[in-house]
């Protein structure tokens, strides 16, 4: 008895909220029919393509000369995600026990901390703590 006056509760519920007329719904497929006017190709063709890095690359010179190789060391901040499952979510990417990091390798993982090694310099990074949102309430007001 319950299963059949929820079908009809739905089914009127239904019947009721349908209020498009058949002129309306063929009134909205015209408007979508319509051609749309849009940027003329003579505006486009002289754009970039939005796919490609822009980037300016100079042309070799015909004379080579021997250079010096320099050797730059980048400072890359490791920022520490999340963990779970002794894996550690750092930099947009999950790392395990073991694997490498840039010049680091994956040391240890704690529940909210990882350490990494490269010879003897190690790093520890730390999952940040989550700031408590907490809605003041003034006194005299009554709680629940």
């Amino acid at each position: 008895m319950k299963k059949i006056t929820l079908l009809t509760l739905l089914l009127s519920t239904a019947l009721f909220s349908v209020s498009l007329s058949p002129t309306e719904i063929t009134n909205m497929i015209s408007k979508i029919k319509e051609e749309r006017v849009g940027i003329p190709l003579s505006k486009l063709e002289g754009t970039l393509n939005p796919f490609l890095l822009n980037v300016k690359v100079k042309a070799p010179k015909k004379e080579h000369k021997k250079e010096a190789k320099v050797t730059v060391a980048v400072n890359i901040d490791y920022v520490l995600n999340a963990v779970l499952n002794h894996a550690a979510f750092i930099n947009k990417k999950w790392y395990k026990t073991g694997d490498k990091l840039g010049n680091y390798k994956v040391g240890y993982i704690s529940r909210n901390s990882v350490r990494l090694k490269s010879g003897s310099d190690n790093k520890v990074l730390k999952l940040e703590k989550k700031k408590k949102k907490f809605i003041k309430v003034k006194e005299g007001y009554k709680k629940w």
